[in-house]
């Protein structure tokens, strides 16, 4: 799976907020909605941790795009095509596993950086009809850290079954931020 992207999901009606913590000592949460608007089916997710290393540390980490799909699961491929300022384009390759299937998926996102703060992800172009997501990194001082906060939108191109997409979602997101933490700790 695609690092800005970390979902899946397809589905028919409204789902009440889910939440699952992976484990106490990753601290990590993600949730996920499967909503219907305007004859459209969307996911909304929220996801977040806590990371033992500054701002920066974990800045250096998220901002690594080159690197991404050595610690990222399911990423195989993420490149840097083009930085102006503080925007960047980058070009992902990935997949995912459900059922009996691999389905690939290749994006093409632009990144708007606020240093140490921010990263505003929007689609290009790719294999999603709508894709938008921003990380937050807030000090977690009583923590001793970095809180990461994931907010996500999305609309797939792809079918994946009802029962499914939910659940492959909620795993994925808390994979994929999982791996980011414990990059960040193993660089830190």
């Amino acid at each position: 799976m695609t690092y800005f992207l970390l979902f899946l999901v397809i589905g028919g009606t409204t789902l009440v907020w889910t939440r699952d913590v992976l484990s106490k000592k990753e601290n990590i949460e993600a949730r996920v909605k499967r909503y219907r608007r305007k004859g459209r089916i969307l996911f909304e997710i929220q996801a977040s941790g806590l990371v033992r290393a500054t701002q920066q540390q974990t800045w250096a980490v998220l901002t690594d795009y080159a690197r991404l799909s050595e610690f990222v699961p399911g990423l195989q491929s993420s490149k840097l095509l083009s930085r102006s300022g503080d925007e960047v384009i980058i070009e992902q390759q990935g997949s995912i596993d459900f059922l009996f299937r691999q389905q690939a998926i290749h994006l093409v996102v632009r990144v708007t950086e606020h240093p140490f703060s921010r990263l505003d992800v929007a689609l290009v172009e790719g294999d999603m009809k709508h894709y938008a997501s921003r990380w937050k990194l807030e000090p977690a001082v009583a923590e001793g850290g970095t809180r990461i906060d994931y907010h996500g939108s999305m609309e797939l191109n792809f079918f994946v079954p009802l029962v499914l997409g939910r659940i492959l979602v909620q795993a994925d997101v808390q994979k994929m931020l999982a791996a980011v933490v414990a990059e960040v700790e193993r660089r830190s």
